[in-house]
């Protein structure tokens, strides 16, 4: 073999080993690093010089540089952290919002990748922060402050974020208040600490009790009182959902009271709703005995107030929050796990410790323990049923839904996973219902199937949502309609939406989203170039609200569109676009269970 040839593969080897190469990326990253930390204080001491954006660029630069010598090193994520702090300086210093956004955008990087280490809670309020004071983005910053309590309640940035959502809970009850919706029609409810991160410090106060809207029925002598017309759930071991079925939308009131082992007594959540009566249809008691939810309780408590029970046994957490078109409230409850299902674990093999098992049999074990496996998939046909979806060109949204779901559910199981259905025919089925199903089969990912409208014929192209508040005008029309409510209530709907969005898989949607969209745009390309792109988006849809898995909501194409509704219609066109959104589930499900393994 020849010398050079020797050379090369020494090389490799000692590339693919980590060795000497690798130390000396770890040392020449540190030395940016620390270089780069000496220019940003050399320039907060220097007026003069911190006027000079060239310089905070330099600056920025060795950073930079720190992060990309050795992005999973030491210096990796305080690296990102100042890089967000030269663009908050420089957003300070010169004004423009993108330096804002980017710095805001590097904290995130740092919360979200190096979640464990010291300087993640400190990168999240100074995100939040960002949003407050410069972007006049508070949902955005609610959120992150919330994320501080939730994933960071020992950090020394807890108090603070504590103090910043009472202060943020007391605008928004006064922003309610000011919209006519009159005293006690929002009561801070305090949610319950969970099992894990919360244990120790104080529930966040959330103002998650709904407002009256104006022309709603309230409590008061009279015949106008709504109807509590039917009470319907869905459970697991793990999870319950009830809604509440009200005929015409009505202030409520929920309060936790915890077991009083005197009388016996579980944890019990009642929810008042003013101005309401039972209707002849609302059942007096509902036994589920599923494990979480002993039973439901409904009872006329006063005149005009009906209140509804729920015997809770296992609680780790709950949301209540409503939807409209028609008006329901929602309760969803997770049970903490009990004795006897964390001992039916399996035990490993007589001789062989935990510690001393293979990497690989551990690694294998922390994906099942914590979710990271991608095994079963609910797939949601938009629409069906009463509700037809979008129709035009002689063509009905919900069948078209209906027969990608089959072909790309047929594609999923023939590649191992399991596959269920909200819907296999043509009926109709109420949004909450749909996610409750994915939570209570315990699916690893949700996919709900759709295709778009829009005024403009011309309009055209595929675009995948995940759950989150609408950025522009677009995302709140797609939002609507799939809602069946109006832009407005998209908007009313922003107001009281983080706290719920905290609780679902956020980040996860964004990363399944981003993974189909960029593998479909991809693969549809080679046969189809003139397909638009129409880009990942957020916004707040209630099939996707509450989902305890990453969800996202596919929109095909657009059947007001001649074209794409003439390829919608074909199944050759549906199998093209079957076949590249499940190269999009491929790759989500191995990028988290490689890095599940790292």
């Amino acid at each position: 073999m020849p010398i050079r040839h020797l050379w090369l593969l020494l090389y490799i080897l000692i590339l693919s080993c980590g060795g000497p190469l690798a130390a000396v990326s770890h040392a020449s990253a540190e030395r940016d690093y620390t270089s780069g930390w000496n220019e940003f204080h050399r320039l907060l001491k220097e007026p003069g010089q911190a006027q000079n954006r060239n310089a905070w660029l330099a600056t920025r630069n060795m950073f930079n540089s720190a992060f990309q010598k050795d992005s999973a090193g030491p210096e990796a994520p305080k690296a990102l952290f100042y890089l967000g702090r030269v663009h908050e300086e420089m957003g300070l210093r010169f004004g423009q919002a993108s330096d804002f956004s980017q710095a805001a955008d590097y904290y995130g990087r740092v919360a979200l990748r190096f979640a464990n280490h010291t300087w993640a809670d400190d990168a999240l309020l100074r995100k939040a922060k960002i949003h407050l004071e410069h972007l006049n983005d508070s949902a955005q910053a609610y959120i992150d402050l919330l994320s501080i309590v939730h994933n960071h309640p020992k950090g020394d940035m807890a108090p603070q974020a504590q103090t910043m959502l009472r202060e943020l809970d007391s605008a928004f009850l006064a922003k309610v208040n000011a919209s006519g919706a009159g005293p006690g029609s929002a009561v801070a409810a305090t949610l319950p600490a969970s099992s894990s991160a919360r244990t120790s410090e104080p529930a966040v106060q959330a103002s998650l009790s709904g407002p009256v809207a104006p022309g709603s029925r309230s409590a008061g002598p009279g015949s106008d009182d709504a109807r509590l017309t039917q009470v319907r759930y869905w459970s697991s071991d793990e999870y319950t959902r009830v809604v509440l079925d009200v005929d015409a939308e009505v202030a409520y009131s929920h309060r936790l009271l915890n077991p009083d082992p005197d009388l016996g007594t579980p944890h019990r959540l009642m929810i008042d709703l003013q101005g309401t009566v039972l209707g002849s249809e609302a059942p007096a008691q509902l036994h589920v005995a599923d494990g979480i939810l002993r039973q439901v309780r409904t009872g006329q408590n006063q005149p005009h107030v009906s209140r509804v029970v729920l015997d809770i046994q296992r609680l780790e957490d709950f949301r209540v929050f409503t939807l409209e078109g028609p008006f329901r409230i929602v309760i969803d409850v997770s049970g903490a796990k009990s004795k006897a299902l964390a001992d039916s674990r399996p035990s490993p093999p007589a001789g062989r410790s935990q510690v001393s098992s293979h990497p690989g049999d551990v690694a294998g074990s922390l994906i099942e323990q914590l979710g990271l496996t991608v095994s079963t998939i609910m797939i949601d046909p938009g629409h069906g049923g009463k509700d037809p979806g979008a129709v035009a060109h002689g063509i009905k949204e919900k069948d078209i839904n209906l027969r990608m779901s089959r072909i790309l559910g047929r594609m999923l199981e023939e590649k191992g996973f399991r596959v269920l259905y909200t819907r296999t025919t043509d009926v109709f089925i109420p949004l909450e219902e749909r996610t409750a199903m994915a939570n209570a089969q315990k699916a690893d990912l949700f996919l709900s199937i759709h295709a778009n409208a829009h005024p403009n014929p011309n309009m055209k192209g595929f675009e995948i949502y995940s759950l989150n508040l609408a950025r522009n005008q677009d995302a709140v029309r797609v939002a609507a309609r799939e809602n069946a409510v109006s832009s407005k209530k998209i908007s009313d709907l922003q107001l009281i939406l983080t706290d719920l969005m905290l609780n679902s898989k956020i980040t996860e949607s964004r990363e399944l989203a981003t993974k189909i969209h960029g593998n479909t745009i991809t693969g549809m390309r080679r046969t189809h170039p003139s397909l638009a792109d129409r880009g990942v988006r957020e916004a707040p849809f209630y099939v996707l609200m509450g989902a305890k898995m990453p969800a996202v909501l596919i929109e095909m194409g657009y059947l007001t569109n001649r074209d794409e509704a003439r390829l919608l219609n074909t199944d050759a066109y549906l199998r093209t676009l079957a076949t590249n959104l499940l190269q999009g589930v491929l790759a989500y499900r191995d990028h988290i269970e490689r890095h599940a393994k790292l």
